[in-house]
């Protein structure tokens, strides 16, 4: 059965058949629009393929100054469907959208709000009902009417 195992620490995305009985071989690492491969080579101790998996992702997103907020997928000896297709879409979106509401990369507060409605929309989250804060004089207004009552 194909899973997907997400490491949220790492930014990885592990799609695999856990019922493969074999060594897995085939590496296909999807970051942004890049698609790298590692292949296993003969002899290789599947712990020294999955380092050169790992190194492989460093050395893409140190390359292409890719920031943390980027969700790497490896597909490990199966192929990506349309759904996965879809989901790294999402990532890439959300990655976006978290960048721009992130205050070290957008000074703009008003873009980083928009960046975070949509974010809320994109994951299905109800956005608070919008309210117009009180002036002074109405907050003013409000403690006067609360100390007579006392």
């Amino acid at each position: 059965m194909i899973k997907t195992h997400i490491d949220h620490d790492k930014r990885l995305r592990i799609v695999f058949d856990d019922e493969q009985t074999t060594p897995f071989e085939n590496y296909n690492i999807w970051l942004l629009d890049t698609l790298r491969g590692v292949i296993a080579q003969p002899g290789e101790s599947p712990a020294d393929t999955w380092k050169r998996v790992l190194q492989t992702i460093a050395a893409t997103r140190y390359l292409s100054r890719i920031d943390h907020f980027y969700f790497a997928t490896i597909f490990v000896d199966v192929q990506p469907t349309p759904q996965h297709r879809n989901s790294i879409t999402k990532d890439r979106i959300s990655a976006k959208l978290y960048e721009l509401a992130d205050p070290a990369h957008n000074k703009d507060a008003d873009s980083r709000v928009e960046a975070l409605i949509l974010l809320s929309e994109l994951y299905g989250l109800n956005q608070p009902e919008t309210f117009i804060i009180p002036s002074l004089e109405q907050l003013n207004e409000e403690i006067a009417r609360h100390q007579v009552q006392k």
